[in-house]
Parts: C-alpha cells; structure tokens; sequence
C-alpha cells in the first residue's frame, strides 16, 4: 500500500525531465493525507513497522507544506495595490458572474486569462473603471488581457517562447515607487512539445526578472505547482518569492473538481513587497478560481 503513494511521490522530483514524471509532482497534499492515513490505520492494527513508514514518508512529503502557513515577516510599504488575476475559461459564458465579481471586488489591476473576442467583448463594460489597458485577443485560449486604474507605463507585448504566446510587461508607479509587472500565461505541460515550450518560457522568465532592478510582480496561470522541480526555472537566482507564503496553499483549479484541486496560478512577489491580503475567489464559471491579493509596494 505505502507504494501505490511513495512510487508517485518520488516520481515527482525527477519532473524536469518528462511531462508525464512532472504530473506527479503536482500532488504532494494528497500523497501527504495518503501516508498520514495508512500510518493510522497501520499504528491501531498494531503494526509497527508500517506505522513508523507512515510517520516517516508523512513527514517527507509534508516537509514543504509547512511555509505556507508561517507567518513571514513583512517590510514596509509605501502604497498599497489590489489585484486579480482571472482565468475566464474561453469557453465561459459566465459573464454577469464575473462582471458583478470584478465590480465587487474593486480592484486597481486585473490580469485575465484565456480571453477571447466574446470575453473581450464582455469586458468592454468595464472601460470607465479601469481606462488602461492592454489586449493581445485570440481564440485558442491564450488571449491576455490586463485592466488597471492607474497608468501602465512602458507597456510591451513579449513572446518568451516558441510557442509564440503572449505575456506583457509594464510598469506601475505608485507614490513615486516605480514597480515592475509580468503578466503570463504559458502552454500547460501536455506531451513534449508542449511542456519544452513551457519551460523555455520559464527559464525566458526568470532571464528578464534578473536583468530588471527594482520592485517585481509575476503573475498569471503558470500551468504548474510550486512542487514541481520546474517551478524553480522561475524563481531560481531571483529575490521572487511565492505570495502564498503565511497563507496557505489556496489551490486554484479545478474548481470543476474541487477534491482533485491544486494552485497552478501564481502570484509571485520580490521581497521588497509586502502581502497584506491573499486568498482565492468564488466559482465564477470557470475551471479556475480567482486569485485576489493586496500587496503593499
């Protein structure tokens, strides 16, 4: 029994070398729970042994779960930005959902998903509100869109892969703090080709994030766990840092199967920034939940 949990577990760390290896690297909550269980059940059979395994791979696998619920120390900011990232589903017709979602929750920059001409056409509403925008429209579900109340300056639309699919980038300045934004969405890691395009974006990624100075935001659906080894292609070397930490895993999708749920959109922060709010949304008709944080910059 212990197998059927260690075997895929362990299978996960050597993600970085297939997609179908990477896949098992997603799970670690669920492989955690698995071992705590049949360390249970094995401690009241009276099986020693068994009970001892348990304890022992619970602990490997629930090791890294730790930091996202310890508190972090936070630095001071100067002013504070809310912010959504949203991936619509292209396939949502949802829109009243979402608009009264958005409009609820009043935020100072949105970066959407998977949007295509129906959804832009959705979104138009929301013009007054928020008059600075970004829009790269297509029909295969990595259109990206960006809406913000305040000015996005030196905004660039940037291909990071092969794959030819979009991400943005700007700047925010905010009390006279200038800070850095990405905005991406990259291929999900479904047969080869698709997860190399994905990774050539990652490793793409954490290249730009090193060469800008300052305040940075990554975010959007990055199409992997923080539990995968290519998690790190991102992070690696950069003062990023997930803006999870000290609040929970949040896991975003499938909000379709909420049993079966893992955070595959990210928000991730450098360490000049202070979270002050993180949490996920309601159902809003998509596969995803949304992500709603405050941060003080």
């Amino acid at each position: 029994m212990f197998v059927l949990g260690l075997l895929p577990f362990l299978l996960g760390f050597l993600g970085k070398y297939h997609w179908i290896l990477d896949g098992f690297s997603h799970f670690r909550v669920y492989y955690c729970f698995y071992f705590m269980f049949l360390g249970v059940c094995s401690l009241i059979l009276k099986l020693k042994k068994e009970a001892i395994a348990g304890l022992v791979f619970f602990l490997l696998s629930g090791i890294g779960l730790v930091k996202y619920y310890v508190p972090i120390d936070q630095v001071d900011s100067v002013a504070d930005i809310k912010i959504l990232s949203i991936n619509l589903l292209s396939s949502n017709n949802n829109s009243d959902e979402v608009l009264d979602f958005i409009i609820n929750e009043d935020p100072d920059l949105i970066v959407l998903q998977e949007v295509n001409q129906k959804w832009d056409t959705y979104l138009s509403s929301l013009g007054s509100t928020f008059p600075f925008k970004l829009t790269e429209i297509r029909e295969d579900n990595f259109g990206l869109v960006v809406l913000s109340k305040v000015e996005l300056i030196d905004p660039e639309k940037i291909i990071l892969s092969n794959s030819g699919v979009p991400s943005f980038y700007f700047k925010i300045n905010m009390d006279s703090k200038e800070t850095h934004f990405i905005a991406t969405h990259p291929l999900p890691p479904i047969g080869t080709d698709y997860f190399d395009y994905r990774n050539e974006q990652f490793t793409n990624l954490n290249k730009m994030v090193k060469r800008l100075n300052g305040s940075k935001v990554l975010i959007g659906d990055l199409n992997t766990t923080s539990f995968s080894p290519n998690f790190n292609r991102i992070i690696e070397g950069t003062s990023l840092r997930d803006s999870r930490l000290g609040f929970g895993l949040q896991p975003s999708w499938n909000a379709q199967i909420p049993f079966i749920s893992v955070t595959i959109d990210h928000i991730l922060i450098s360490k000049e920034i202070m979270v002050t709010n993180r949490m996920v949304g309601p159902d809003i008709g998509s596969d995803h939940f949304p992500v709603i944080i405050k941060i003080g910059i």
